[in-house]
């Protein structure tokens, strides 16, 4: 079945609005959105923002990033998984953004995919985020989303990727990521989704919804709103 540019405008529309905030990892700043989003490969963002600004103190830039010590930056980031492998790659990311860049984020794919640590869910974020350049970061969240709402049938993240940019109009690619992670997170959960509080079901191709609200309703759809409210207050903390 093939979605009309119109309905996409639409189910984009609705959850926009639905969550309005910009990604967690979002943070202007080409150089802080980069370390942001390699940081929270595999960990969850709450975690990546508390520590933040004290990594940010540390190493303001590129070029004190470099010539830091990887013990230096491992005890930075030590609260996170995987921050041995990930202090490596972020002393390798700036030494290469100091030597062949000058110091500054790249703004191409192809450069931003030469960065230790950086893959295309990375590169496609610091496109969108901070050079206003058409990309869709696709992550477990956007690949499971869109596969359920019927707008794809892909296998892999890099498929789905691949099938979003030829659907989606350029002009909405900003978008996608944004919201569909928020929404795939909450809502289009693995597994049993919350179908039952979902603003975009009547566009939803996804055969086994579940429309019966448990008891806590009302309390889970205020934790999410908590959880979104002390994220966005984080993320203005790394600005």
């Amino acid at each position: 079945m093939e979605i009309a540019s119109k309905e996409i405008q639409t189910v984009l529309k609705i959850l926009k609005r639905a969550f309005p905030n910009p990604g967690a990892m979002q943070l202007e700043n080409p150089y802080r959105t980069l370390v942001g989003v390699i940081l929270s490969a595999r960990t969850r963002d709450e975690q990546v923002l508390k520590l933040l600004p004290g990594f940010f103190a540390a190493f303001p830039t590129p070029q004190t990033l470099a010539d830091a010590n990887v013990l230096a930056i491992r005890a930075k980031i030590s609260t996170i998984g995987m921050f041995r492998q990930k202090a490596k790659n972020l002393k390798k990311m700036a030494e290469v953004l100091v030597t062949r860049f000058g110091g500054e984020v790249p703004r191409t794919m192809d450069e931003l995919l030469s960065l230790a640590g950086v893959g295309r869910k990375t590169a496609s974020v610091l496109l969108v985020a901070c050079f206003d350049t058409a990309a869709i970061a696709v992550d477990t969240h956007v690949h499971r989303v869109t596969n359920r709402l019927g707008w794809v049938k892909t296998s892999t993240p890099t498929k789905t990727e691949q099938a979003l940019l030829a659907l989606v109009p350029p002009r909405l690619h900003s978008v996608v990521n944004s919201v569909f992670v928020k929404f795939g997170r909450y809502v289009c959960m693995p597994g049993r989704p919350r179908c039952w509080m979902c603003p975009i079901s009547d566009f939803c191709a996804f055969k086994n919804k579940n429309f019966l609200a448990p008891k806590d309703a009302e309390a889970v759809m205020g934790d999410i709103a908590r959880r979104e409210a002390a994220l966005e207050a984080s993320r203005q903390a790394c600005l």
